[in-house]
């Protein structure tokens, strides 16, 4: 081979190394899908957690970075995809090198990937502190106080925390390794063991609250799980949720909405065993099913002599409801004796029980039972309910409930429930203690009198959920006290009150 040819190789090769590392420079992602390409989470305070990688279809825009023509897309949008629970909200820009960011203004923030970065932020009217890279996580932190969201920590005395799990993350927390197990091979005559820890991001209850040693934690989720927990315990931020992990990780609770401290030791889930107790001793029994009536609305009631009837009786005790504190669930437990979970309705959604309720007990034990409600049936049961029209158009059903109840009260039931709703209608339009609720409550007051008087046998009064005040009036289905907490008393009908 010639000189010339050999130096017409040698410039080829020149040129085409100049093209190759220039359009390596310049056009991002050509060959990322063909090896292991990182993602990043959006996660904290939205509805939807979505992760980032290299098949995103976000629209994208040209910009000059270190003297390169990229492509970036928009932390708006992302923000946008992952739905924020609030509107007012902080973002963390999390780096894998360690480096967090807050941010509170998204506009004019852009997102890029490069060989050297990784998933890289570039703020243009940010400070230079906010250009995080080898990104990792979003993460959207609430600046509102809102206690429909995050996790709720109560007493019977009042709401003490709500926190969300932005705000968690905000916060600060620990990781604790969880062990998973050994596994072991044998090769060559030696013995390999390998053992497996889960890293979880942790916060100790007793960093978020003061707890006494005997301090009794009752904690609920968003799908109806119930139950009682270790002080010690842990909640595990996992990506927009939080859940419960006991001490060992053996024990999780998913999802928690609501951790209540020292509750009442009576549950509206006593409804079931107390009526079916006293079925089994040969005793009739009513229930009461006062819709919408809270602890708070009861005493309320009573101190300003809208509740004449209730306050000549024995004061009632203070009764936990279950989550979601709404009609549906409320009134599952009530007449099932089981937490949502167990149960299968925990919101307005479901209708199904996966459990017997007291009436299918009460026919078991060939007694007659009957179930009396205003124009829609809440829940399918073991008996069809007896259904009462709103015929004098007065926008509730109670009256009806109330003629009905009368009339049917000497048909030899053994079992009766009877469901007055109007406290809940108006506590809705009004608000809980509003003077057109209490009038309500006085009217209910006197239509139970008069069926009590009625009735020889066991009486149960007591509620679903209670109510809180809200701009708009009155509202429930919160983790909040005057939702969760509810009267609960037994007396005797007919002249022996007790």
């Amino acid at each position: 081979m010639n000189f010339k040819n050999q130096l017409g190789i040698a410039m080829l090769l020149v040129v085409s190394l100049f093209i190759g590392l220039f359009l390596g420079k310049n056009v991002e992602g050509s060959s990322k899908a063909q090896g292991y390409f990182p993602t990043f989470m959006v996660v904290g305070d939205v509805k939807q957690v979505i992760t980032i990688d290299d098949k995103h279809d976000f629209p994208l825009h040209k910009m000059e970075h270190r003297g390169i023509t990229m492509d970036f897309f928009s932390l708006e949008h992302i923000i946008e995809a992952a739905v924020p629970i609030v509107e007012d909200f902080e973002v963390l820009l999390v780096g894998g090198d360690g480096l967090i960011s807050k941010i509170d203004k998204i506009d004019d923030c852009s997102i890029t990937f490069s060989d050297i970065y990784g998933w890289e932020f570039v703020n243009k009217s940010h400070p230079i502190s906010s250009n995080i890279k080898m990104v990792k996580e979003i993460v959207v932190v609430s600046t509102e106080s809102n206690w429909k969201d995050g996790l709720n920590i109560i007493n019977v005395d009042g709401n003490i925390l709500n926190i969300t799990v932005g705000q968690l993350y905000l916060q600060g927390y620990d990781v604790l390794h969880n062990f998973e197990g050994t596994s072991t091979v044998e090769k060559n005559g030696n013995r390999y063991d390998s053992s497996v820890y889960t890293t979880k991001k942790i916060k100790r209850i007793k960093d978020l609250v003061d707890l006494s040693q005997n301090s009794r934690l009752l904690t609920m989720g968003a799908k109806g799980d119930y139950g009682y927990v270790d002080i010690n315990g842990y909640i595990e931020l996992k990506e927009n949720k939080m859940n419960y992990v006991d001490v060992g990780s053996k024990e999780k609770i998913s999802d928690i909405k609501g951790i209540f401290i020292d509750p009442p030791l009576v549950s509206i889930m006593d409804t079931y065993h107390d009526a079916l107790h006293y079925i089994n001793r040969g005793e009739k029994v009513l229930i009461f099913y006062i819709d919408g009536l809270g602890y708070h609305q009861y005493i309320e009631a009573m101190d300003n002599g809208y509740a004449p009837f209730f306050k000549s009786l024995p004061k009632a005790e203070k009764a936990t409801s279950v989550y979601r504190p709404v009609t549906n669930a409320g009134f599952a437990a009530m007449i099932t004796g089981e937490p949502p979970a167990l149960n299968g309705v925990y919101s307005r959604n479901q209708r199904e029980l996966k459990v017997p309720t007291i009436f299918g007990a009460a026919l078991e034990l060939d007694k007659r039972a009957a179930l009396i409600q205003g124009t829609l049936n809440v829940l399918n049961t073991e008996i069809n309910p007896i259904l009462n029209m709103d015929t004098n158009n007065n926008s509730i059903a109670d009256d009806e409930v109330y003629e009905r109840a009368l009339s049917e009260i000497n048909k030899g039931y053994d079992l009766m429930l009877i469901h007055f709703k109007a406290i809940d209608i108006y506590g809705h339009s009004n608000g809980d203690i509003h003077p057109e609720t209490m009038n309500i409550i006085m009217t209910i007051d006197k239509y139970v009198e008069d069926i009590v008087n009625s009735w020889q046998g066991k009486v149960i009064i007591t509620s679903d959920h209670g109510m809180h005040s809200t701009e708009e009036g009155g509202s429930h289905g919160a983790f909040m006290v005057k939702d969760m907490v509810v009267p609960y008393l037994i007396i005797e009908g007919g002249l022996g009150n007790e």
